[in-house]
Protein backbone atom coordinates (compact mmCIF):
# COMPACT_ATOMS: atom_id res chain seq x y z
CA UNK A 1 0.00 0.00 0.00
CA UNK A 2 3.09 2.27 0.31
CA UNK A 3 3.64 2.42 -2.78
CA UNK A 4 0.65 4.12 -3.98
CA UNK A 5 0.74 6.32 -1.15
CA UNK A 6 2.26 8.84 -3.31
CA UNK A 7 -1.04 8.85 -5.75
CA UNK A 8 -3.11 9.58 -2.73
CA UNK A 9 -1.20 12.83 -1.43
CA UNK A 10 -1.80 14.34 -5.25
CA UNK A 11 -4.02 17.44 -5.27
CA UNK A 12 -7.79 16.40 -6.78
CA UNK A 13 -8.81 17.84 -9.80
CA UNK A 14 -12.05 20.08 -9.67
CA UNK A 15 -14.55 21.47 -12.18
CA UNK A 16 -15.15 24.91 -9.85
CA UNK A 17 -11.83 26.06 -11.26
CA UNK A 18 -13.60 26.80 -14.59
CA UNK A 19 -16.49 28.86 -13.70
CA UNK A 20 -14.40 32.12 -13.28
CA UNK A 21 -13.14 31.57 -16.61
CA UNK A 22 -16.64 30.34 -18.32
CA UNK A 23 -18.58 33.54 -16.74
CA UNK A 24 -15.42 35.58 -18.18
CA UNK A 25 -15.92 34.22 -21.68
CA UNK A 26 -18.91 34.91 -21.50
CA UNK A 27 -19.27 38.36 -20.55
CA UNK A 28 -16.52 38.91 -23.13
CA UNK A 29 -18.91 37.22 -25.76
CA UNK A 30 -22.03 39.29 -24.56
CA UNK A 31 -20.18 42.78 -24.28
CA UNK A 32 -18.84 41.79 -28.47
CA UNK A 33 -22.24 40.97 -29.07
CA UNK A 34 -23.60 44.46 -27.68
CA UNK A 35 -20.91 46.07 -29.38
CA UNK A 36 -22.22 44.16 -32.91
CA UNK A 37 -25.27 44.77 -32.42
CA UNK A 38 -25.11 48.41 -31.00
CA UNK A 39 -24.65 49.78 -34.63
CA UNK A 40 -23.44 52.64 -36.22
CA UNK A 41 -22.93 55.98 -34.03
CA UNK A 42 -23.91 59.68 -36.50
CA UNK A 43 -23.76 62.88 -35.44
CA UNK A 44 -26.74 65.54 -36.71
CA UNK A 45 -26.20 69.01 -36.86
CA UNK A 46 -28.85 71.50 -36.40
CA UNK A 47 -29.65 74.98 -35.78
CA UNK A 48 -31.77 74.14 -32.51
CA UNK A 49 -33.22 71.14 -31.04
CA UNK A 50 -36.75 72.15 -30.75
CA UNK A 51 -38.99 69.37 -30.12
CA UNK A 52 -36.36 66.34 -30.39
CA UNK A 53 -35.56 64.92 -27.14
CA UNK A 54 -32.62 62.42 -25.92
CA UNK A 55 -33.90 58.94 -25.73
CA UNK A 56 -37.21 59.21 -26.87
CA UNK A 57 -36.70 60.94 -30.68
CA UNK A 58 -36.91 58.33 -33.41
CA UNK A 59 -35.40 58.08 -36.54
CA UNK A 60 -37.44 56.51 -39.24
CA UNK A 61 -37.24 55.49 -43.20
CA UNK A 62 -40.74 55.10 -44.70
CA UNK A 63 -41.93 54.62 -41.67
CA UNK A 64 -39.89 52.08 -40.20
CA UNK A 65 -37.53 52.72 -37.37
CA UNK A 66 -33.78 52.35 -37.69
CA UNK A 67 -32.34 54.26 -35.07
CA UNK A 68 -32.93 56.85 -31.55
CA UNK A 69 -31.24 59.83 -30.57
CA UNK A 70 -29.07 59.09 -27.93
CA UNK A 71 -27.92 62.57 -26.93
CA UNK A 72 -27.69 66.30 -27.33
CA UNK A 73 -25.13 68.57 -26.96
CA UNK A 74 -24.03 72.59 -28.11
CA UNK A 75 -21.26 72.75 -30.21
CA UNK A 76 -18.20 74.29 -28.70
CA UNK A 77 -19.24 77.56 -30.14
CA UNK A 78 -22.32 77.58 -29.27
CA UNK A 79 -23.79 78.60 -32.74
CA UNK A 80 -25.73 74.87 -33.26
CA UNK A 81 -26.51 71.84 -31.35
CA UNK A 82 -24.94 68.31 -31.97
CA UNK A 83 -27.69 65.37 -32.04
CA UNK A 84 -25.77 61.68 -31.25
CA UNK A 85 -28.30 59.31 -33.00
CA UNK A 86 -27.52 55.34 -32.68
CA UNK A 87 -28.33 54.02 -36.48
CA UNK A 88 -29.01 49.71 -36.11
CA UNK A 89 -25.97 47.94 -37.54
CA UNK A 90 -28.31 46.08 -40.36
CA UNK A 91 -29.12 49.84 -42.08
CA UNK A 92 -25.59 51.13 -41.91
CA UNK A 93 -25.61 50.97 -45.49
CA UNK A 94 -28.60 53.58 -46.05
CA UNK A 95 -25.81 56.33 -44.19
CA UNK A 96 -24.36 57.78 -47.41
CA UNK A 97 -22.79 61.38 -47.85
CA UNK A 98 -25.75 62.42 -50.25
CA UNK A 99 -28.32 61.11 -47.44
CA UNK A 100 -31.34 63.96 -46.16
CA UNK A 101 -32.41 64.24 -42.99
CA UNK A 102 -35.00 66.10 -41.81
CA UNK A 103 -37.59 66.70 -38.72
CA UNK A 104 -40.81 65.37 -39.48
CA UNK A 105 -43.72 67.75 -37.87
CA UNK A 106 -47.13 68.72 -38.77
CA UNK A 107 -47.32 71.09 -41.77
CA UNK A 108 -49.90 72.71 -44.01
CA UNK A 109 -48.72 73.88 -47.55
CA UNK A 110 -50.55 73.10 -51.30
CA UNK A 111 -49.85 69.69 -51.43
CA UNK A 112 -52.14 69.32 -48.14
CA UNK A 113 -51.72 68.50 -44.55
CA UNK A 114 -48.65 66.18 -43.40
CA UNK A 115 -47.43 64.99 -40.25
CA UNK A 116 -50.58 64.66 -37.95
CA UNK A 117 -49.37 62.31 -36.33
CA UNK A 118 -46.59 63.65 -34.56
CA UNK A 119 -49.02 65.84 -32.41
CA UNK A 120 -49.73 62.75 -30.40
CA UNK A 121 -46.01 60.50 -30.58
CA UNK A 122 -44.38 63.37 -31.15
CA UNK A 123 -41.30 64.41 -33.79
CA UNK A 124 -39.18 62.05 -35.35
CA UNK A 125 -36.29 62.46 -37.99
CA UNK A 126 -36.84 61.31 -41.49
CA UNK A 127 -33.98 59.98 -43.43
CA UNK A 128 -33.71 59.79 -47.61
CA UNK A 129 -30.91 57.64 -48.36
CA UNK A 130 -29.05 58.97 -51.13
CA UNK A 131 -27.14 57.26 -53.97
CA UNK A 132 -23.46 57.72 -53.41
CA UNK A 133 -21.23 55.11 -52.86
CA UNK A 134 -19.49 56.86 -50.04
CA UNK A 135 -20.64 56.58 -46.19
CA UNK A 136 -20.88 59.28 -43.86
CA UNK A 137 -20.76 60.05 -40.01
CA UNK A 138 -21.71 63.76 -40.06
CA UNK A 139 -24.90 65.01 -41.24
CA UNK A 140 -26.47 68.68 -41.37
CA UNK A 141 -30.39 68.82 -40.43
CA UNK A 142 -32.48 70.29 -43.65
CA UNK A 143 -34.81 73.36 -43.50
CA UNK A 144 -37.35 71.51 -45.43
CA UNK A 145 -38.59 68.21 -46.48
CA UNK A 146 -36.79 66.87 -49.17
CA UNK A 147 -39.89 66.98 -51.76
CA UNK A 148 -38.44 64.75 -54.57
CA UNK A 149 -37.28 60.85 -53.77
CA UNK A 150 -34.55 59.37 -55.53
CA UNK A 151 -36.59 56.41 -56.84
CA UNK A 152 -38.72 59.30 -58.73
CA UNK A 153 -38.23 59.46 -62.71
CA UNK A 154 -38.16 63.18 -63.91
CA UNK A 155 -35.39 65.70 -65.30
CA UNK A 156 -34.23 68.82 -62.98
CA UNK A 157 -33.85 72.25 -64.53
CA UNK A 158 -32.26 76.05 -63.50
CA UNK A 159 -34.66 78.55 -63.71
CA UNK A 160 -33.23 82.56 -63.33
CA UNK A 161 -35.61 85.72 -62.51
CA UNK A 162 -34.13 89.09 -61.85
CA UNK A 163 -37.59 91.36 -61.84
CA UNK A 164 -39.84 87.89 -61.27
CA UNK A 165 -41.56 87.48 -57.81
CA UNK A 166 -39.83 85.42 -55.03
CA UNK A 167 -41.12 81.71 -54.81
CA UNK A 168 -40.73 79.16 -52.50
CA UNK A 169 -39.60 75.72 -52.51
CA UNK A 170 -42.52 73.21 -53.44
CA UNK A 171 -43.98 75.94 -55.87
CA UNK A 172 -45.62 73.91 -58.18
CA UNK A 173 -45.15 74.02 -62.38
CA UNK A 174 -47.90 73.89 -64.39
CA UNK A 175 -48.65 73.22 -67.67
CA UNK A 176 -51.78 74.42 -68.80
CA UNK A 177 -52.91 74.49 -65.49
CA UNK A 178 -51.56 70.80 -64.89
CA UNK A 179 -49.15 70.58 -62.40
CA UNK A 180 -46.20 68.90 -63.88
CA UNK A 181 -43.27 69.89 -61.36
CA UNK A 182 -42.27 72.09 -58.64
CA UNK A 183 -39.67 73.55 -57.02
CA UNK A 184 -36.87 72.28 -55.24
CA UNK A 185 -33.92 74.56 -54.57
CA UNK A 186 -34.36 78.41 -54.30
CA UNK A 187 -30.81 80.53 -53.60
CA UNK A 188 -30.15 84.31 -54.01
CA UNK A 189 -26.89 84.92 -56.08
CA UNK A 190 -25.73 88.44 -54.64
CA UNK A 191 -23.41 88.51 -57.85
CA UNK A 192 -25.63 89.26 -60.37
CA UNK A 193 -28.30 90.43 -57.69
CA UNK A 194 -31.42 87.20 -59.89
CA UNK A 195 -32.94 84.43 -58.31
CA UNK A 196 -31.91 80.78 -58.80
CA UNK A 197 -33.84 78.20 -59.02
CA UNK A 198 -33.80 74.25 -59.25
CA UNK A 199 -36.85 72.72 -60.55
CA UNK A 200 -37.92 69.01 -61.06
CA UNK A 201 -40.46 67.74 -63.54
CA UNK A 202 -41.97 64.82 -63.20
CA UNK A 203 -41.21 61.75 -65.94
CA UNK A 204 -42.97 61.60 -68.84
CA UNK A 205 -44.05 65.36 -68.55
CA UNK A 206 -40.47 66.10 -68.92
CA UNK A 207 -40.96 65.45 -72.56
CA UNK A 208 -42.68 68.45 -72.78
CA UNK A 209 -39.80 70.84 -71.94
CA UNK A 210 -38.39 72.32 -75.41
CA UNK A 211 -35.66 74.56 -76.05
CA UNK A 212 -38.47 77.15 -76.95
CA UNK A 213 -40.59 76.76 -73.93
CA UNK A 214 -41.30 79.94 -71.78
CA UNK A 215 -41.44 79.95 -68.09
CA UNK A 216 -43.79 83.05 -66.49
CA UNK A 217 -45.05 83.57 -62.83
CA UNK A 218 -48.59 82.77 -62.57
CA UNK A 219 -50.10 84.29 -59.68
CA UNK A 220 -53.04 83.70 -57.57
CA UNK A 221 -54.73 87.43 -58.70
CA UNK A 222 -53.05 89.02 -61.46
CA UNK A 223 -55.04 92.71 -62.34
CA UNK A 224 -53.37 93.94 -65.27
CA UNK A 225 -54.30 97.98 -66.10
CA UNK A 226 -52.98 98.93 -69.68
CA UNK A 227 -54.25 100.64 -72.78
CA UNK A 228 -56.46 97.51 -73.85
CA UNK A 229 -58.30 98.13 -69.94
CA UNK A 230 -58.38 95.96 -67.05
CA UNK A 231 -57.58 92.55 -67.43
CA UNK A 232 -58.37 90.34 -63.97
CA UNK A 233 -57.18 86.69 -64.13
CA UNK A 234 -57.73 84.00 -61.04
CA UNK A 235 -55.84 80.63 -60.85
CA UNK A 236 -56.29 77.59 -59.08
CA UNK A 237 -57.00 77.46 -55.68
CA UNK A 238 -53.03 76.10 -54.89
CA UNK A 239 -51.55 78.97 -57.05
CA UNK A 240 -53.79 81.58 -54.74
CA UNK A 241 -52.54 79.90 -51.32
CA UNK A 242 -48.81 79.81 -53.09
CA UNK A 243 -48.62 80.94 -56.46
CA UNK A 244 -46.84 78.73 -58.84
CA UNK A 245 -45.19 78.88 -62.29
CA UNK A 246 -46.80 78.39 -65.62
CA UNK A 247 -44.75 77.09 -69.11
CA UNK A 248 -46.22 76.68 -72.33
CA UNK A 249 -45.09 77.36 -75.99
CA UNK A 250 -44.88 80.27 -77.90
CA UNK A 251 -48.59 80.72 -79.77
CA UNK A 252 -48.72 79.63 -82.66
CA UNK A 253 -45.06 77.78 -82.60
CA UNK A 254 -44.56 73.81 -82.36
CA UNK A 255 -42.27 72.81 -79.68
CA UNK A 256 -38.63 72.57 -80.73
CA UNK A 257 -36.20 70.08 -79.56
CA UNK A 258 -36.42 68.27 -76.17
CA UNK A 259 -34.23 70.00 -73.63
CA UNK A 260 -31.55 68.19 -71.65
CA UNK A 261 -31.43 68.09 -68.31
CA UNK A 262 -29.75 70.67 -66.10
CA UNK A 263 -30.60 73.24 -69.09
CA UNK A 264 -31.42 77.00 -68.20
CA UNK A 265 -34.28 79.33 -68.82
CA UNK A 266 -35.66 82.12 -67.74
CA UNK A 267 -38.24 83.07 -65.74
CA UNK A 268 -39.95 85.87 -66.25
CA UNK A 269 -43.00 88.08 -63.89
CA UNK A 270 -45.95 87.41 -66.23
CA UNK A 271 -46.63 85.96 -69.86
CA UNK A 272 -46.54 88.96 -71.78
CA UNK A 273 -43.23 89.99 -70.90
CA UNK A 274 -42.28 86.85 -71.78
CA UNK A 275 -43.63 87.15 -74.74
CA UNK A 276 -42.24 90.13 -75.38
CA UNK A 277 -38.46 88.50 -74.89
CA UNK A 278 -39.34 86.32 -78.56
CA UNK A 279 -38.67 89.58 -80.63
CA UNK A 280 -35.06 90.00 -80.09
CA UNK A 281 -34.21 91.67 -83.50
CA UNK A 282 -34.90 95.26 -83.71
CA UNK A 283 -34.02 98.38 -84.38
CA UNK A 284 -33.68 101.85 -81.92
CA UNK A 285 -35.67 105.32 -83.91
CA UNK A 286 -36.66 108.29 -81.66
CA UNK A 287 -39.85 110.36 -81.73
CA UNK A 288 -39.68 113.81 -80.80
CA UNK A 289 -43.34 115.00 -79.47
CA UNK A 290 -44.25 118.92 -79.76
CA UNK A 291 -47.30 118.29 -77.02
CA UNK A 292 -47.60 116.32 -73.51
CA UNK A 293 -46.49 112.64 -73.16
CA UNK A 294 -48.15 112.00 -70.04
CA UNK A 295 -49.37 108.73 -70.02
CA UNK A 296 -46.63 107.01 -72.22
CA UNK A 297 -44.69 104.72 -70.31
CA UNK A 298 -42.25 102.03 -71.35
CA UNK A 299 -44.12 98.89 -72.89
CA UNK A 300 -46.76 100.99 -74.31
CA UNK A 301 -47.21 99.17 -78.02
CA UNK A 302 -46.61 100.78 -80.51
CA UNK A 303 -48.93 100.09 -83.59
CA UNK A 304 -49.03 100.88 -87.16
CA UNK A 305 -53.31 100.97 -87.79
CA UNK A 306 -54.11 98.50 -85.13
CA UNK A 307 -51.00 96.01 -85.62
CA UNK A 308 -48.41 96.46 -83.40
CA UNK A 309 -44.69 96.25 -85.01
CA UNK A 310 -43.01 97.70 -81.72
CA UNK A 311 -42.77 99.01 -78.49
CA UNK A 312 -41.78 101.75 -76.28
CA UNK A 313 -38.72 101.82 -74.53
CA UNK A 314 -37.96 105.08 -73.32
CA UNK A 315 -40.04 107.76 -72.12
CA UNK A 316 -39.03 110.25 -72.13
CA UNK A 317 -35.74 108.88 -73.99
CA UNK A 318 -32.51 108.98 -71.42
CA UNK A 319 -30.24 109.81 -74.03
CA UNK A 320 -27.64 112.54 -73.96
CA UNK A 321 -25.80 114.61 -76.53
CA UNK A 322 -22.81 116.77 -75.73
CA UNK A 323 -23.38 115.83 -71.71
CA UNK A 324 -27.24 117.41 -71.82
CA UNK A 325 -30.43 115.09 -71.92
CA UNK A 326 -31.83 115.50 -75.13
CA UNK A 327 -35.31 117.13 -73.58
CA UNK A 328 -32.96 120.15 -72.31
CA UNK A 329 -31.54 121.06 -75.54
CA UNK A 330 -31.30 124.53 -76.11
CA UNK A 331 -33.57 125.85 -78.83
CA UNK A 332 -35.30 122.08 -78.40
CA UNK A 333 -39.04 122.14 -76.92
CA UNK A 334 -39.70 118.90 -78.33
CA UNK A 335 -39.95 115.41 -76.01
CA UNK A 336 -38.03 112.70 -77.47
CA UNK A 337 -39.07 108.85 -77.01
CA UNK A 338 -37.35 105.99 -77.78
CA UNK A 339 -38.71 103.28 -79.38
CA UNK A 340 -37.83 99.64 -80.84
CA UNK A 341 -39.44 98.50 -84.42
CA UNK A 342 -39.63 94.63 -83.71
CA UNK A 343 -39.30 92.98 -87.00
CA UNK A 344 -40.30 89.46 -85.73
CA UNK A 345 -44.12 91.29 -85.33
CA UNK A 346 -44.72 92.16 -88.98
CA UNK A 347 -43.23 89.12 -90.16
CA UNK A 348 -42.51 85.50 -88.87
CA UNK A 349 -38.94 86.03 -90.69
CA UNK A 350 -37.61 88.66 -89.29
CA UNK A 351 -34.48 89.28 -91.62
CA UNK A 352 -36.82 89.40 -94.59
CA UNK A 353 -39.14 92.25 -92.43
CA UNK A 354 -36.03 94.09 -91.49
CA UNK A 355 -34.77 94.28 -95.49
CA UNK A 356 -38.37 95.42 -96.02
CA UNK A 357 -38.42 98.10 -93.72
CA UNK A 358 -34.93 99.57 -94.31
CA UNK A 359 -35.54 99.29 -97.67
CA UNK A 360 -38.93 101.12 -97.65
CA UNK A 361 -38.99 103.82 -94.61
CA UNK A 362 -37.63 107.13 -96.04
CA UNK A 363 -40.16 106.66 -98.89
CA UNK A 364 -42.85 106.32 -96.34
CA UNK A 365 -41.93 109.02 -94.53
CA UNK A 366 -41.74 111.49 -97.79
CA UNK A 367 -45.35 110.00 -98.51
CA UNK A 368 -46.48 111.53 -94.87
CA UNK A 369 -45.99 108.61 -92.92
CA UNK A 370 -45.93 110.15 -89.32
CA UNK A 371 -46.26 109.25 -85.27
CA UNK A 372 -48.58 110.20 -82.73
CA UNK A 373 -49.98 109.63 -79.41
CA UNK A 374 -53.30 108.25 -79.09
CA UNK A 375 -55.64 107.48 -75.90
CA UNK A 376 -55.58 103.36 -75.28
CA UNK A 377 -57.71 104.03 -72.25
CA UNK A 378 -59.74 106.85 -70.75
CA UNK A 379 -59.51 105.60 -67.19
CA UNK A 380 -56.22 105.17 -66.43
CA UNK A 381 -54.85 107.59 -68.91
CA UNK A 382 -52.43 105.67 -70.66
CA UNK A 383 -51.52 106.23 -74.61
CA UNK A 384 -50.05 104.57 -76.64
CA UNK A 385 -47.75 105.35 -80.55
CA UNK A 386 -49.60 105.10 -83.43
CA UNK A 387 -47.73 104.95 -87.15
CA UNK A 388 -50.21 106.93 -89.97
CA UNK A 389 -49.75 108.33 -93.35
CA UNK A 390 -51.33 111.95 -93.17
CA UNK A 391 -50.86 113.47 -96.47
CA UNK A 392 -51.32 117.35 -95.29
CA UNK A 393 -48.28 116.80 -93.33
CA UNK A 394 -44.98 118.85 -94.03
CA UNK A 395 -42.83 117.45 -96.03
CA UNK A 396 -39.69 115.96 -95.17
CA UNK A 397 -36.55 115.46 -97.75
CA UNK A 398 -34.90 112.69 -95.40
CA UNK A 399 -34.71 111.02 -92.35
CA UNK A 400 -32.93 112.65 -89.65
CA UNK A 401 -30.03 110.53 -88.59
CA UNK A 402 -28.01 111.81 -84.98
CA UNK A 403 -28.14 109.07 -81.82
CA UNK A 404 -30.79 106.86 -83.89
CA UNK A 405 -32.99 107.67 -86.95
CA UNK A 406 -35.89 110.25 -85.79
CA UNK A 407 -39.25 109.63 -86.85
CA UNK A 408 -41.31 112.99 -87.38
CA UNK A 409 -44.74 113.14 -85.33
CA UNK A 410 -48.12 115.14 -85.52
CA UNK A 411 -50.17 116.49 -82.55
CA UNK A 412 -53.01 113.93 -81.95
CA UNK A 413 -55.65 113.28 -79.63
CA UNK A 414 -57.19 115.31 -76.96
CA UNK A 415 -54.31 118.20 -78.09
CA UNK A 416 -55.06 118.16 -81.21
CA UNK A 417 -58.93 118.58 -80.94
CA UNK A 418 -57.84 121.36 -78.50
CA UNK A 419 -56.27 123.23 -81.39
CA UNK A 420 -59.09 123.00 -83.56
CA UNK A 421 -61.34 124.76 -80.97
CA UNK A 422 -59.43 127.00 -80.13
CA UNK A 423 -58.54 127.85 -83.75
CA UNK A 424 -62.91 127.95 -84.31
CA UNK A 425 -63.18 130.37 -81.43
CA UNK A 426 -59.77 132.56 -82.82
CA UNK A 427 -62.07 132.70 -85.99
CA UNK A 428 -65.10 133.77 -84.13
CA UNK A 429 -63.38 136.28 -82.31
CA UNK A 430 -61.91 137.62 -85.13
CA UNK A 431 -65.81 138.19 -87.36
CA UNK A 432 -66.37 141.96 -87.01
CA UNK A 433 -69.41 141.62 -85.30
CA UNK A 434 -68.80 144.97 -83.58
CA UNK A 435 -68.57 147.38 -86.03
CA UNK A 436 -72.09 145.55 -87.81
CA UNK A 437 -74.21 145.97 -84.69
CA UNK A 438 -72.57 149.32 -84.43
CA UNK A 439 -73.48 150.09 -88.10
CA UNK A 440 -77.12 148.13 -87.58
CA UNK A 441 -77.72 150.42 -84.50
CA UNK A 442 -76.75 154.09 -86.23
CA UNK A 443 -79.32 152.69 -89.26
CA UNK A 444 -82.24 151.93 -86.47
CA UNK A 445 -81.62 155.30 -85.01
CA UNK A 446 -81.77 157.28 -88.29
CA UNK A 447 -85.39 155.89 -89.43
CA UNK A 448 -86.26 156.42 -86.14
CA UNK A 449 -85.61 159.75 -86.32
CA UNK A 450 -86.93 159.94 -89.84
CA UNK A 451 -90.12 158.65 -88.53
CA UNK A 452 -90.81 160.64 -86.04
CA UNK A 453 -89.81 163.65 -88.24
CA UNK A 454 -93.07 162.42 -90.68
CA UNK A 455 -94.91 162.34 -87.95
CA UNK A 456 -94.81 165.58 -86.84
CA UNK A 457 -95.22 166.47 -90.94
CA UNK A 458 -98.47 164.65 -91.21
CA UNK A 459 -99.56 166.53 -87.87
CA UNK A 460 -98.98 170.35 -89.13
CA UNK A 461 -101.02 169.27 -92.46
CA UNK A 462 -103.73 168.44 -90.28
CA UNK A 463 -103.92 171.57 -88.34
CA UNK A 464 -102.52 174.11 -90.41
CA UNK A 465 -103.58 174.57 -94.33
CA UNK A 466 -102.50 177.38 -95.24
CA UNK A 467 -100.23 177.59 -98.82
CA UNK A 468 -97.48 178.98 -96.61
CA UNK A 469 -97.61 176.10 -94.42
CA UNK A 470 -97.93 173.43 -96.94
CA UNK A 471 -93.87 175.09 -98.61
CA UNK A 472 -92.88 175.08 -95.31
CA UNK A 473 -94.14 171.58 -95.10
CA UNK A 474 -92.98 170.78 -98.45
CA UNK A 475 -89.31 171.88 -97.49
CA UNK A 476 -89.64 169.40 -93.97
CA UNK A 477 -90.47 166.43 -96.73
CA UNK A 478 -87.37 167.21 -98.96
CA UNK A 479 -85.28 167.47 -95.97
CA UNK A 480 -87.07 164.06 -94.45
CA UNK A 481 -86.57 162.34 -98.14
CA UNK A 482 -82.96 163.16 -97.99
CA UNK A 483 -82.03 161.64 -94.48
CA UNK A 484 -84.13 158.95 -95.51
CA UNK A 485 -82.08 158.25 -98.73
CA UNK A 486 -78.80 158.70 -96.77
CA UNK A 487 -80.27 156.02 -94.09
CA UNK A 488 -81.17 153.49 -96.95
CA UNK A 489 -77.64 154.13 -98.31
CA UNK A 490 -75.72 153.33 -95.47
CA UNK A 491 -78.35 150.49 -94.63
CA UNK A 492 -77.47 148.76 -98.27
CA UNK A 493 -73.60 149.37 -97.14
CA UNK A 494 -74.61 146.82 -94.22
CA UNK A 495 -76.08 144.54 -96.39
CA UNK A 496 -73.42 144.75 -98.60
CA UNK A 497 -71.19 142.68 -96.04
CA UNK A 498 -73.62 139.54 -95.47
CA UNK A 499 -74.06 139.04 -99.58
CA UNK A 500 -73.34 135.44 -100.74
CA UNK A 501 -70.26 136.32 -102.25
CA UNK A 502 -68.86 138.81 -99.16
CA UNK A 503 -66.08 138.28 -97.39
CA UNK A 504 -68.43 138.08 -94.18
CA UNK A 505 -70.34 135.14 -95.38
CA UNK A 506 -67.10 133.21 -96.60
CA UNK A 507 -65.76 133.57 -92.94
CA UNK A 508 -69.16 132.10 -91.40
CA UNK A 509 -69.23 129.60 -93.94
CA UNK A 510 -65.80 128.44 -93.21
CA UNK A 511 -66.49 128.48 -89.39
CA UNK A 512 -69.79 126.25 -89.96
CA UNK A 513 -67.51 123.68 -92.06
CA UNK A 514 -65.24 123.58 -88.89
CA UNK A 515 -68.52 122.84 -86.86
CA UNK A 516 -69.37 120.21 -88.58
CA UNK A 517 -65.89 118.38 -89.17
CA UNK A 518 -65.81 118.59 -85.29
CA UNK A 519 -69.03 117.47 -85.06
CA UNK A 520 -68.34 114.68 -86.76
CA UNK A 521 -65.05 113.75 -85.21
CA UNK A 522 -67.16 113.47 -81.83
CA UNK A 523 -69.63 111.29 -83.71
CA UNK A 524 -67.77 108.54 -83.30
CA UNK A 525 -67.27 108.87 -79.24
CA UNK A 526 -70.76 109.48 -79.09
CA UNK A 527 -72.08 106.46 -80.83
CA UNK A 528 -69.92 104.70 -78.74
CA UNK A 529 -71.13 105.34 -75.68
CA UNK A 530 -74.65 104.87 -76.70
CA UNK A 531 -73.91 101.37 -77.64
CA UNK A 532 -71.47 100.55 -74.41
CA UNK A 533 -72.64 103.46 -71.94
CA UNK A 534 -69.37 101.98 -69.60
CA UNK A 535 -66.70 102.33 -72.52
CA UNK A 536 -65.07 104.91 -70.50
CA UNK A 537 -63.92 102.35 -67.49
CA UNK A 538 -64.51 98.84 -70.01
CA UNK A 539 -63.25 98.76 -73.48
CA UNK A 540 -64.75 96.82 -76.06
CA UNK A 541 -63.13 93.22 -76.32
CA UNK A 542 -60.85 92.82 -78.55
CA UNK A 543 -59.10 90.90 -80.71
CA UNK A 544 -56.14 89.48 -79.89
CA UNK A 545 -52.89 90.80 -81.52
CA UNK A 546 -52.52 89.48 -84.88
CA UNK A 547 -49.47 87.13 -85.42
CA UNK A 548 -47.59 87.06 -89.19
CA UNK A 549 -47.92 84.08 -90.79
CA UNK A 550 -46.14 82.79 -93.98
CA UNK A 551 -48.05 81.39 -96.97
Amino acid sequence: MNEYAHIENKPKFSLIWFIPIIALCVTLWMLYQHQINKGHTIFVKMSNADGIVAGKTQVMVRSVKIGLVQSLRLQIDQSAVIAKVQIDNIYEPLLTEDAKIWVVKPRIDESGISGMSTLLSGVYLELEPGTSQVQSSLFTLQDEPALIGADIDGKRYKLKAKNAEVLEIGTGIYFRNFKVGQIESTNFNINNLAMEYGVFVFSPYDQLITQNMIFWVASGVSVNLSTQGIDVSTGSLSKLIKGGISIDYPPNQAPSDIAIGQSSFTLHKNFSTALEQRFDDFDFYLIEFEQSIRGLSPGAPVEYRGMRIGTVEQAPAQLQRDGQPLYFQQGSTSIPVLIRIEYGRLFEKSDLAKAYWQKNIEQWLRNGLRASLKSGNMLTGAVYIELDFYPDAPKINAMITSLYPTLPSVPSGFTALSEQVTKLLNKFNDLPFDNTLTQLDGTLKEYRKTAMEMNQLIGSFNQNGTANKVNENLDNISTTLTQLTSSLKQFEQTLTHYQQDSTMVEQLTDTLEELENLSNTLKPFAKGLNEQPNMLIFNKPTINDPEPRKK
